[in-house]
């Protein structure tokens, strides 16, 4: 029997500026979120230039979180956050847990970008980036958002974006959500407890 493996999606979706994020969908970290279950499929392209269709990861853990590279904040705090996590869950856990970066930003963050800056996080970690309606399309189904600032600045433009992550079983529902503030302790527990 083929063993399950956990694919953390990371819908990386954080806050350039950390006071507008949308709290309207804040729950404790953890907490079952079973009302949440976008349906469907979607396509997009990995760090690779491979397509990469979440149907294909149906029988795993998928945990999704949206963001962009030129984050300040949630975004390397999270997945520097997943990196002791991943410590937590141990080396035969390890190589069962996937996370997936998908992009908000298709107009600076290439799949290679993606690729080199993932790599620097020392996590089983994978990009996907898309046109802006297919990125859009997901944003919408897990009921995300997010928005470009400008700044007036060299920088250009910030985004401001929801920051939670989804847990997804292997059915294909989200039953959790976790938010910046859990733990990386709470976070590994959960994980456990599907069962990898």
């Amino acid at each position: 029997m083929k063993a399950k493996t956990v694919v953390l999606i990371f819908f990386f979706v954080s806050c350039a500026l950390w006071q507008g994020c949308d709290s309207r969908q804040k729950t404790t970290g953890g907490a079952e979120y079973a009302e949440l279950n976008p349906a469907g499929d979607f396509t997009l392209t990995d760090q690779d230039g491979r397509a990469f269709r979440l149907k294909d990861h149906r029988g795993q853990i998928l945990l999704l979180f949206f963001g962009y590279l030129t984050c300040p904040d949630v975004c390397p705090a999270t997945l520097s956050k997943l990196a002791r996590v991943y410590s937590l869950l141990g080396a035969a856990r390890r190589p069962k847990v996937l996370t997936v970066f998908i992009s908000v930003d298709g107009e600076r963050d290439t799949p290679g970008k993606l690729k080199e800056y993932l790599e620097y996080f020392n996590i089983n970690a994978i990009g996907l980036t898309g046109t802006k309606a297919q990125v859009d399309q997901v944003v919408h189904a897990y009921k995300a958002f997010y928005e470009k600032v400008e700044t007036g600045t060299a920088v250009g433009y910030l985004i401001n974006h929801s920051d939670y992550l989804y847990l997804i079983d292997a059915r294909g529902k989200t039953s959790h959500l976790f938010h910046p503030e859990d733990k990386a302790e709470d976070m590994a527990g959960v994980i456990r407890r599907t069962g990898i």
